[in-house]
């Protein structure tokens, strides 16, 4: 079972959230509605017994609904593993003996996000958009991350066959680390540039690429990429199959405490280390539309 807990981040750029669900309850009650709520949900599980135990489920679900001029989006979504290693020992004689087991359970990987968007379309090409975006993902070191955005969003093509969209607009960050690095803001402004393209291979299935950078305005080394893509094939009107790789990239990433040992081997304290700067998450998923 996964259990959603967000810890509040007591921030003026917290109001843009609540701004943005303002703006887009306002937009929807002064404009008549066309078109109706959408929604896309994707759910996978993979679990194993016996002698190897674990289980992995993932969700994620996209609603949208667009008015004469303007769009709303919410995301949201996670994926979590537990894994049991089980540690056998025999008590007694090589011919006379009883087996010992000893379960220990971990959560091995744990990724959360929630995200909601509203643009305003000002011609057929060009619009503004305001975005808010929670992120957990605690083994790349992050308890809570807070994006907000502003900016204009351009739509180059729009077709049943083909669209093509960039963003670029200024953001503003709020992050709290598993292990805080003291020699780094937890607070900054910055700037986001973003693509967003989709191709119909065949008649019943599309292919999409979604890239988002980010850099820090406070430190020009603090560069982060998320690129995603994703393949998918319709069965029927409301049934999907979706395989989707997910690549993340931070040029600085956060830190980890590593235990220290001497050369004699006896503790010596701890030390923090950079982890990985890359991070990827391959998925296939049974897509859910109505």
């Amino acid at each position: 079972m996964i259990m959603w807990r967000v810890t509040p981040i007591r921030t003026p750029a917290s109001l843009a959230a609540v701004c943005l669900l303002l703006a887009a309850v306002s937009t929807a009650g002064s404009l008549q509605g066309q078109n109706r709520w959408m929604n896309s949900s994707e759910l996978s599980f993979v679990r194993t017994g016996g002698n190897a135990v674990s289980s992995t489920l993932g969700i994620a679900s996209t609603l949208t609904r667009s008015w004469e001029r303007s769009d709303v989006k919410i995301e949201a979504g996670g994926i979590r593993t537990r894994t049991t290693r089980l540690a056998r020992t025999a008590v007694g004689t090589p011919a006379d003996y009883r087996l010992v087991e000893q379960s220990t359970t971990t959560t091995s990987v744990e990724n959360y996000y929630a995200r909601m968007r509203f643009d305003r379309r000002v011609s057929d090409r060009t619009a503004f958009f305001v975005q808010s975006g929670w992120t957990r993902n605690t083994f790349a070191g992050i308890r809570n991350r807070l994006v907000n955005v502003l900016g204009i969003s351009t739509r180059w093509t729009e077709s049943e066959a083909l669209s093509l969209r960039t963003a670029y607009g200024f953001t503003h960050t709020v992050q709290q680390d598993v292990v805080p690095d003291p020699e780094w803001s937890d607070r900054f402004l910055g700037a986001r540039v973003s693509c967003e393209f989709r191709l119909q291979v065949t008649d019943n299935s599309d292919w999409r690429s979604d890239l988002v950078l980010d850099g820090n305005g406070d430190d020009p080394r603090d560069v982060r990429a998320d690129w995603t893509n994703s393949l998918s094939v319709a069965m029927n009107e409301h049934l999907g199959l979706k395989t989707s790789l997910r690549s993340t990239f931070d040029n600085r990433p956060a830190l980890a405490s590593v235990p220290l040992s001497s050369q004699l081997g006896e503790p010596a304290g701890e030390v923090l280390v950079p982890r990985k700067e890359l991070d990827q998450v391959v998925t296939v998923a049974l897509v859910v539309s109505f």
